[in-house]
C-alpha cells in the first residue's frame, strides 16, 4: 500500500494492467492514452462499492476510500502518476498525565504569608 508522500509514475503498454492498493485521498493522473480504471474496496477498511471508468490524458481521479485499483491501458502507450494522500495530522490531545502536570503547575503556590510552598502539604 502506498503510504509515503512521494509521487510515483508507472508506464503502461497497450493491454497491460497495473494493480495498486491506495489510501483514502490518493490521486491518479492519466498521462497519455486512455486507461480503464476499476476499483474494489479493501475489506474492513471502507464500505464503498467497486466501479469502472475511463480516464483520458490529463484527467485525474481521487480515491474516495482505501481500495484496490486496477488500471488497464486501453490503446497506445500511457503512464499513470500516483500521488499518495497526505496522512491526517494527529490531534493534539492532552492525556491525563499531561492534564495533571498542567493543573499542578497552575495551582496557586502559597508563600510565607500562610500560603503553601511547592512540595508542602496542606493541613
Amino acid at each position: 500500500m502506498l503510504t509515503e508522500n512521494s509521487t510515483q509514475q508507472h508506464a503502461l503498454a497497450p493491454g497491460h494492467m497495473l494493480t495498486l492498493a491506495l489510501t483514502e485521498g490518493s490521486t491518479l493522473l492519466c498521462l497519455g492514452a486512455p486507461v480503464q480504471l476499476s476499483t474494489t474496496p479493501l475489506s474492513a477498511l471502507d464500505a464503498c462499492t467497486g466501479y469502472s471508468m475511463l480516464l483520458y490524458n490529463g484527467q485525474s481521479w481521487c480515491a474516495p476510500g482505501a481500495l484496490w485499483v486496477q488500471v488497464l491501458c486501453v490503446e497506445g502507450r500511457s503512464s499513470i502518476r500516483v500521488q499518495p494522500s497526505v496522512p491526517a495530522a494527529k490531534e493534539n490531545r492532552l492525556g491525563l498525565a499531561d492534564l495533571r502536570r498542567w493543573l499542578v503547575g497552575q495551582w496557586p503556590r502559597r508563600g510565607s504569608s500562610g500560603e503553601l510552598k511547592r512540595g508542602q502539604r496542606a493541613a
